[in-house]
């Protein structure tokens, strides 16, 4: 009985391994597509993400006449919803860092070549970092963080 089973066992685990390696080959190969943020104003949070080089694509509506704005700027892509009766975060969101204390999304994160030029670019349109330039050398970049005008936390990093 010992040597008949072995064998059905040994194959059982070469056959999940095969299911699980056949999963691993057809797992979808994905791309960043957009980051979709609910607004209170269309408009203010547009002349927001147009100062950080956002242009807009397209302005539209969708579903019951809910406004939609795409802003992109180079292969990045920000869907700004206005959804009547929307409700603000429960709490106002805490100045960066803390306003990762919450779960959930923390950040929209974008990527400068130059940290110190694009603070300086954004100064003179008078941004003011939320976070200044704090590099994070365990995750090997430098970063630094505004806020919108609605307070969500808009994260700049840079490769060192």
């Amino acid at each position: 009985m010992r040597s008949l089973l072995f064998p059905l066992l040994a194959g059982a685990a070469l056959a999940g391994c095969a299911t699980a390696s056949a999963q691993q080959a057809t797992a979808p190969e994905l791309g960043h597509w957009m980051v979709a943020i609910s607004v209170a104003n269309l408009d203010s949070e547009t002349e927001f993400f147009k100062k950080l080089g956002f242009k807009v694509e397209l302005d539209t509506k969708f579903g019951p006449g809910i406004p939609v704005r795409w802003l992109t700027s180079g292969n990045e892509r920000i869907e700004l919803l206005q959804i009547a009766n929307s409700k603000p975060p429960a709490t106002p969101r805490a100045k960066p860092p803390g306003h990762a204390a919450v779960q959930g999304l923390s950040q929209v994160t974008l990527s400068s070549s130059n940290l110190e030029a694009t603070k300086a670019a954004l100064a003179a349109q008078g941004f003011t970092p939320a976070l200044d330039i704090t590099e994070v050398a365990p995750l090997g970049v430098k970063v630094m963080y505004y806020q919108d005008p609605e307070g969500n936390a808009i994260e700049i990093a840079q490769k060192l």
